[in-house]
């Protein structure tokens, strides 16, 4: 252990938890030269790991480029042939689809007058509020009373038929308004 520091004689202070002295006045340093190789070799080594790094960026920004052209020379022949269609085709096509929205459409006057509804809106056409919390419905026999968050636990087709409503089990499933006012008989 040196008292002073080989280079400028300044005093030294106690030594590192490393071991290593090191003078305050003009740095100087008791560690080896073979250590501040190994510091340059891990450098060294850093630099190229963070050049592969900025190579694998520079590939994966390629890829995306690449398969963003790939899709756009896709679409665009997709569109050349839609523009290469035969008229007769696409009429063909647009009687097709006009014939199975006729078919959609509902023959009995009844059903066009009984619209489906959500849970939310038979509350409001039974006659309840669902911006209040405490708004109730009453059932067609008057016995039963309930609010919005009970009305929307109902299942079964009795619970609304007590109520005047038919329900869809197909269109609840299919998340579409799934009851309506029962048809008149």
């Amino acid at each position: 252990m040196l008292e002073t520091c080989p280079r400028c004689s300044h005093r030294l202070g106690p030594p590192l938890k490393s071991g290593r002295q090191v003078c305050a006045n003009c740095g100087w340093s008791s560690a080896a030269l073979s250590t501040r190789h190994t510091q340059s070799g891990q450098q060294a080594a850093g630099v190229g790991s963070l050049l592969q790094v900025c190579g694998r960026i520079l590939k994966r920004i390629f890829q995306y480029f690449s398969s963003l052209i790939k899709v756009w020379m896709g679409k665009l022949q997709e569109s050349k042939q839609n523009s290469n269609m035969k008229p007769g085709n696409m009429v063909k096509g647009l009687a097709n689809k006009l014939s199975s929205l006729e078919q959609a459409i509902p023959t009995e006057v009844s059903d066009a007058k009984r619209p489906w509804m959500t849970v939310e809106e038979a509350f409001v056409h039974l006659g309840g509020d669902v911006r209040i919390p405490t708004s109730i419905v009453h059932s067609l026999d008057g016995r039963s009373r309930v609010p919005l968050a009970r009305f929307r636990e109902y299942y079964s087709e009795k619970e609304f038929k007590a109520y005047g409503l038919e329900m869809s089990l197909e269109r609840r499933r299919a998340n579409k308004p799934w009851l309506r006012v029962l048809p008149e008989d």
